[in-house]
């Protein structure tokens, strides 16, 4: 019998009792209504591991009543079929924050050498970009998320440095900033305008 003390670590119980939505997975009480714990369904003493597809959550009384009995057929192939869903979602939402990582660097790489370092001054007899400041890959971020591309990019660094402001960068940011402001105000109109059909 588990008593809730597993040598699992914190993270492991955690993710187990998010898989089974936190809720007894032998009788079905859920927190904050019944106090979990994480169960061995095939139970140590009979040769069950610390896996995932061995792990369930449990209420402290169904915990507490299974002991060290084999459980059920069924019980056994739904926590393994779950942990194999589990599994397989957590390693596409791996891979997923993986290629969305490679197209940010890859947008901000464009803005930097593209973009950016199209503008130059003269230092020394040479044509010297200006320095980005720290953190600016979060504000390119940001800007993507909120609909800017790349010709917006361009045209508001265009206006930056011609301005000749003695933040360029800044000054791009203001500009991109109220571009969003007036294209949401421009889909509020629009959305006025339509009819409710959701009703």
């Amino acid at each position: 019998m588990d008593d809730g003390t597993l040598a699992v670590s914190k993270r492991l119980r955690f993710e187990i009792l998010r898989r089974d939505n936190h809720a007894c997975r032998y009788c079905g009480a859920s927190a904050p209504d019944a106090r979990l714990t994480v169960d061995h369904v095939v139970p140590q003493v009979l040769g069950g591991t610390d896996e995932p597809a061995n792990l369930v959550a449990a209420c402290i009384d169904c915990n507490a009543g299974k002991s060290s009995i084999n459980p059920d057929e069924p019980l056994v192939a739904d926590v393994q079929a779950d942990a194999l869903r589990w599994s397989r979602a957590m390693q596409f939402a791996t891979e997923r924050a993986q290629g969305d990582l490679g197209l940010r660097r890859g947008r901000r790489e464009s803005f930097q050498s593209e973009i950016w370092n199209a503008w130059t001054y003269e230092w020394k007899g040479k044509k010297v970009p200006l320095d980005l400041p720290l953190g600016w890959e979060d504000s390119i971020d940001r800007f993507w998320g909120a609909g800017i591309d790349g010709n917006d990019f361009e045209e508001a660094v265009r206006k930056a440095m011609t301005a000749k402001s003695r933040d360029p960068f800044k000054y791009m940011c203001g500009i991109l900033w109220n571009w969003i402001a007036e294209r949401q105000e421009i889909a509020m109109e629009i959305l006025g305008d339509e009819p409710d059909t959701s009703r």
